[in-house]
């Protein structure tokens, strides 16, 4: 893709709304875009991903970042716990040293709770974004009744309603659209958790109290950086590593 072609472009989402105009982008040290700049009519910005960013030929099409956020949690977690499975039977094969298989399962088991933490927080903004969808659609619907009560008194036309009408009827179509989309992924999300394996679960709920505890030593304000039972707590997570 030629960055520099790109500048200036309109960016229109995968529903063909325009919502912008691409007006700069960050360079990795590979020489890719990681970032892009989108500019709003409100002369707002926003910064995207570059994956998230795809060059048409007369403008720039923005994908949902939450959908490449799912799809590439969805694979990590996949690829992770086949290699916790192809480590178990190869352990059970005597095929590899007892040494190398404890690293390992510690570093793959280290990666799941990592995608699982990454999960919550995807499924965390999903909620607050079907929540504002929901709100669009309540907000739609409104406007749509407003309006036909308008029409019957005679407050509006009928060529200024139909103008309307056919706007929230587009956009209607397209935030139910949104709202089952962002569901499918929830749903999609809330299986991967449930498979994920019983010992990730634990140590992750385990992971989680220790912060709790240093939270609440640091909000009492104890020298020790650590409580005698963090500590043990701490020593529990290594000894089943």
């Amino acid at each position: 893709m030629d960055n520099s072609r790109i500048l200036g472009l309109p960016v229109k989402d995968v529903y063909d709304r325009e919502i912008g105009t691409l007006v700069g982008f960050e360079i990795d040290p590979r020489g890719m875009p990681s970032k892009f700049f989108i500019m709003m009519p409100n002369g707002g910005f926003i910064k995207v991903d570059g994956e998230a960013v795809e060059a048409g030929k007369d403008y720039v099409l923005l994908k949902n970042f939450w959908k490449i956020k799912a799809e590439s949690l969805i694979r990590g977690i996949e690829i992770t716990r086949r290699r916790l499975e192809a480590l178990e039977n190869l352990r059970q094969e005597h095929q590899i040293p007892t040494n190398i298989y404890d690293e390992l399962k510690g570093t793959y088991l280290k990666d799941m709770n990592e995608l699982s933490n990454k999960v919550v927080e995807l499924s965390s903004e999903l909620s607050k974004i079907q929540e504002e969808l929901k709100n669009r659609l309540d907000t739609l619907m409104r406007v749509r009744s407003i309006n036909k009560v308008q029409l019957s008194t005679g407050e509006v036309d009928e060529i200024s309603y139909k103008a309307a009408e056919t706007m929230l009827e587009t956009s209607l179509d397209i935030t139910l659209l949104e709202i089952k989309e962002t569901e499918s992924i929830m749903a999609r999300l809330k299986n991967l958790r449930q498979k994920m394996s019983p010992e990730v679960v634990t140590q992750q709920r385990v992971s989680n109290f220790i912060e709790l505890l240093r939270a609440i030593n640091n909000g009492n304000r104890q020298r020790d950086a650590d409580s005698p039972l963090v500590v043990r707590l701490q020593n529990v997570m290594q000894n089943q590593q």
